[in-house]
C-alpha cells in the first residue's frame, strides 16, 4: 500500500481534518477508491489491502477541499469534531494497483531488499529510502564490500540509478569518488 500522508489536525466543527501530504498530487484525493485509515504506528506497506490488519479502517471521503493551501478532508462515518479528535494523527493509505505507474517507475516500498551494483561489483542491499531536506530521497545501502562495514547514504538521482525490479537488482552510476566519502 502506499502512504499518502497524515490527518495533521482536526479542522472545523464537521469531522474534516487537515492533511500532512506525502504524495505528489493531492488533489487525485477526490477520485481515489480504496482509502484506508490507519494509526500512525501500523504501517501498511505490505499489507492487502483486502485483509487489512486489526486497527486499520477503509475510508470514504465525503468532502474535499482547499483550506490555505493544504488539503482538508472529510470522512463518510466521520459526522463531527467529536468523532473525528480519536484520528488525529492517522495514516491515510491506498493499495499499489490503483495508482498507475509510468514506464521505468517504482514504488519506494519496492527498493529495501533489492542488491545494489556498481560497475558489476556488489556494493550492498537498500534498507530504506528516506526524504532529505534537498528534495531527493537518500537510499540507504548497507554496504557489503569486502571489507566494509556500515551503511552508505547514496542520493536518488534519476541519472545514476536502473532498476530492475523482476531481479531486485539495481544498477549505480555515482561520479566518481561519492562512495569513498
Amino acid at each position: 500500500m502506499l502512504l499518502l500522508g497524515h490527518l495533521a489536525k482536526v479542522q472545523g466543527l464537521k469531522g474534516e481534518f487537515l492533511l500532512h501530504a506525502v504524495m505528489d498530487q493531492p488533489e487525485k484525493l477526490e477520485s481515489v477508491q480504496g482509502l484506508v485509515l490507519a494509526p500512525p504506528a501500523l504501517a501498511l506497506d505490505h499489507a492487502d489491502p483486502a485483509a487489512l490488519p486489526a486497527g486499520a479502517r477503509s475510508a470514504e471521503l465525503r468532502g474535499f477541499r482547499w483550506q490555505q493551501g493544504r488539503p482538508c478532508l472529510a470522512f463518510t462515518g466521520i459526522p463531527d469534531r467529536t468523532a473525528a479528535e480519536a484520528f488525529k494523527g492517522w495514516a491515510l493509505w491506498m493499495p499499489d494497483e490503483l495508482a498507475p505507474l509510468g514506464e521505468g517507475e517504482s514504488f519506494r516500498h519496492q527498493w529495501p531488499g533489492c542488491d545494489v551494483f556498481v560497475g558489476g561489483q556488489l556494493l550492498g542491499e537498500v534498507l530504506r529510502l528516506d526524504p532529505s531536506p534537498m528534495g531527493y530521497d537518500m537510499v540507504v545501502v548497507k554496504d557489503r564490500r569486502p571489507g566494509r562495514t556500515g551503511f552508505r547514504n547514496v542520493p536518488y538521482i534519476k541519472a545514476w540509478w536502473t532498476l530492475d525490479l523482476p531481479s531486485r537488482r539495481l544498477d549505480l552510476d555515482p561520479p566518481p569518488g561519492l562512495l569513498e566519502i
